[in-house]
């Protein structure tokens, strides 16, 4: 028989799956954050917070094995890898709880034209919370930046997700508007909700929409700033790039300036210092037959679709992130 793959590097690819999962849902169930902040984590505690104690138990055994936590009796503590698997959760949670049902289903994708409708479905609001996650590390820190250097009075949110960009664009601007636009419910429900709490409803709009075919709006009429993270490869392929770029000038007729974030399809292929993410990315949106376009593709669909390019910015975290800064051409 031959059962060499019971130990190594296969099985160990299996075990990482569970880690993966494991790793979700420790994150959404609150126990990273305590871990965080306490460095210790009482599984007692967690049957006294309405949970399972022996699947939470379970959890933190998984997570153990690579070496994110260290468990002992009734508690765990972090482990020497906890604060990069802290620091990476979004991607963990983008994966898992966002995408995971598209995981599951892929055969049957692969054999049928139904990628979209009722055939399978991703988690959009865990989507949106893992985007956010995977933003604060990098993206977040120069959009403030870049936002703080720039004169503005209503700011637009394409793709808006949580919310928590264009929340904290206004919040950091007396005066200024914002306008968050999702196609998403769950998305704009989400954001509807983190802005109610921020109590900034009444300088906030959320519009439901498709960001690839807008049309003018009474809520865009004075949008100045329009930023799209995370969502500009949803306007490809080419074509349809170009023809949606061209009515953002339209829908929004005031607008100067265009912050444009993206993850671009990597030329590279795949080995021992591929990056996070980038597997997982390339891999979904495959799935859903979206087309990734490449940075010098970007740079050719922005000048026929009328947007000059002023600058951009790198990320390492997403990996190939990329920030756009953009003018209408005059």
């Amino acid at each position: 028989m031959h059962t060499a793959f019971t130990r190594g590097p296969v099985a160990d690819i299996f075990s990482s799956y569970l880690v993966a999962v494991s790793l979700s849902a420790a994150s959404e169930l609150g126990v990273l954050d305590a871990l965080r902040q306490q460095g210790s984590y009482s599984i007692e505690k967690a049957g006294a917070d309405g949970l399972d104690t022996r699947l939470v138990r379970q959890l933190l055994v998984t997570l153990s094995w690579a070496e994110i936590v260290e468990v002992a009796e009734d508690k765990a503590v972090i482990g020497p890898r906890f604060d990069q698997a802290w620091d990476a959760r979004g991607y963990f949670y983008w994966m898992v709880r966002g995408c995971g049902e598209l995981f599951s289903v892929l055969p049957g994708v692969a054999r049928t034209k139904a990628r979209v409708g009722d055939y399978y479905t991703r988690d959009m609001r865990a989507v949106a919370v893992g985007s956010k996650l995977i933003g604060e590390t990098e993206v977040e820190p120069h959009f403030v930046e870049l936002l703080g250097e720039l004169d503005y009075k209503v700011i637009t949110d394409l793709g808006c997700g949580s919310g928590q960009r264009l929340i904290g664009a206004v919040s950091r601007r007396p005066g200024v508007r914002g306008v968050g636009v999702d196609i998403a419910p769950a998305a704009v429900d989400l954001a509807r909700n983190s802005v109610e709490q921020a109590g900034l409803s009444d300088r906030i709009t959320m519009v439901s929409g498709d960001v690839r075919n807008l049309e003018p709006l009474p809520e865009f009429a004075d949008v100045d700033l329009i930023t799209c993270v995370f969502l500009g490869h949803d306007f490809w392929p080419k074509a349809t790039c170009v023809e949606g770029l061209r009515k953002l000038r339209t829908a929004f007729p005031n607008a100067r300036r265009l912050l444009l974030c993206d993850v671009v399809r990597s030329e590279e292929p795949p080995g021992t210092d591929t990056t996070i993410f980038t597997l997982g990315f390339e891999l979904v949106h495959a799935a859903m037959g979206v087309y990734l376009p490449t940075r010098s593709e970007w740079y050719e669909a922005f000048r026929e679709s009328g947007w000059v390019l002023n600058g951009e910015r790198d990320f390492a975290a997403p990996p190939l992130g990329i920030l756009f800064d953009l003018s209408p051409e005059s």
